[in-house]
């Protein structure tokens, strides 16, 4: 499998690759570092004669800190492969996106703050846009998260078909770990629960023919609010990693609906991963 790291050379953004490098080292993958330079020039400045050197000073610069960066993380995992790559760009996260794409990535990892009274820092901001815009899965690790092997990760599943593809790809993580892979499904009330019951049954018999990793348990989890029903859950069950599915919004729900997952990003005191529902007749996003 293939990482790609965003960073800015912030503390948070350290935390993210080192994260990533743990789990490059457990499933044998690649990583690769990426940092996005903004132009020091903008407009009609681009003709100034020292743009180009001011260009070349900054990737200088870059290259300079990923080298570092590379070489703190393959000293304590020698056996992963790490490189690096630099690009100017004026919109960030839609290059990290596109690069991502590029390189085939099977997984985005990138560091975030909480909001609260600490003022997201600009890679917080951009990690809330690709967990928007990403058709590949991403990583959010918190700020001073925890570097033991995962043991218990816990996907939030709405019992939709591309969640195979998502619980496929997580029990790739979970067997590299030997650890469970808990897959929860939230509901409002006990009638909800009942019915819910009967399609979970049918939905880990369909996980059942497509996955052989044996450490998989299916659970109906009754709360009023899903978002604290996720958060007491992982409590409960003591989860080191939880997984959860996105899909686009519009406009019209960016401006008057919060998106669960990037608000769970947030605040999520241990690492998450979103993914992107999808299609799965047409492979389109939906």
């Amino acid at each position: 499998m293939n990482f790609i790291v965003p960073t800015d050379f912030s503390t948070n953004a350290k935390y993210a690759a080192k994260y990533a490098a743990m789990l490059a080292q457990a499933t044998n993958s690649n990583i690769r570092l990426l940092h996005i330079i903004a132009p020091p020039l903008f407009g009609d400045d681009k003709l100034d004669p020292t743009y180009k050197e001011k260009v070349a000073s900054s990737k200088n610069e870059a290259s300079i800190k990923l080298e570092e960066l590379r070489t703190e993380i393959i000293s304590g995992n020698i056996d992963i492969t790490c490189d690096h790559v630099t690009r100017v760009a004026e919109n960030s996260s839609e290059n990290i996106v596109s690069i991502a794409l590029n390189i085939k990535a099977d997984f985005i990892v990138m560091g975030t703050r909480g909001v609260g009274l600490i003022k997201k820092t600009l890679l917080g901001s951009n990690t809330a846009s690709v967990i928007e815009d990403s058709p590949i899965p991403v990583f959010v690790i918190p700020d001073e998260v925890s570097f033991s092997n995962p043991k218990k990760i816990v996907f939030a599943s709405r019992f939709h078909p591309s969640d195979l593809l998502a619980i496929k790809q997580l029990s790739i993580i979970a067997s590299a770990f030997n650890a469970e892979l808990i897959i929860v499904h939230f509901v409002e009330n006990k009638k909800n629960k009942e019915t819910s019951s009967l399609i979970m049954e049918t939905f880990l018999a369909q996980i059942r023919e497509v996955i052989s990793y044996p450490k998989i348990t299916c659970h109906i989890f009754e709360n009023e609010n899903a978002q604290n029903g996720i958060e007491k859950f992982i409590h409960v069950v003591d989860a080191d990693l939880i997984a959860l599915s996105t899909k686009n919004r519009n406009p019209f729900e960016k401006l008057f609906s919060k998106s669960m997952t990037k608000e769970m990003a947030f605040h999520s005191k241990i690492p998450l991963l979103a993914f992107h529902i999808k299609n799965i007749k047409d492979g389109v996003e939906l």
